[in-house]
């Protein structure tokens, strides 16, 4: 699949969840299952399950009963059951990360986590790594594909508090596309 395409379905998929954010809605199961794709490859969330709806002041809940996707459930949820909006974040740090590398989360069947994929993307996608893999893209393109891996890391710290907020995230890729647009008009100009 081609770059364009990736980075538009990323983007659509943090659009909706700040639209759930904002409601608040917790999804609770983002994964690769969960997002659909119609014919102009416009991602939707699904499967709201497992969702749970905050009030408008609360920020957190706790639960005793842990459901949901093992590889794609946040650390504390899966080892405390504490549920809040970091815990999509986790989860859509994931897909980000799943989406730009092409890779697949297989966590173990007794490995609950995504560790060891989460490891793996950190030490292998390099700028190097990132330039050979997408060989055919321009430095705007490039710089994309390493935003978008630098915010999948920064949305599967262990620390749900130092997760990016959802708005921040959807910044991040606005800017992005601000200066893609900006360098396109810069040369669509030069040429005139």
């Amino acid at each position: 699949m081609a770059w364009d395409a990736r980075f538009k379905i990323i983007k659509g998929i943090c659009d909706g969840l700040l639209f759930l954010h904002r409601i608040p809605i917790i999804h609770m199961d983002l994964k690769p299952q969960n997002i659909l794709l119609d014919n102009n490859m416009i991602p939707k969330i699904a499967d709201f399950g497992l969702s749970r709806l905050f009030g408008q002041e609360q920020t957190r809940a706790n639960t005793q009963n842990v459901v949901g996707s093992y590889g794609y459930i946040a650390p504390e949820y899966l080892y405390r059951g504490e549920i809040s909006a970091q815990s999509d974040i986790y989860s859509l740090g994931l897909l980000i990360i799943e989406t730009t590398t092409g890779e697949k989360n297989n966590p173990k069947q007794n490995e609950p986590s995504a560790r060891e994929f989460i490891e793996r993307v950190r030490q292998n996608w390099t700028e190097g790594h990132i330039a050979s893999r997408y060989s055919k893209l321009n430095a705007n393109g490039l710089q994309e594909v390493k935003v978008c891996i630098e915010i999948g890391l920064d949305c599967v710290r262990i620390d749900r508090k130092s997760r990016p907020s959802i708005e921040s995230i959807v910044q991040r890729l606005d800017g992005r596309c601000a200066s893609k647009r900006a360098n396109q008009f810069s040369t669509t100009s030069m040429r005139s």
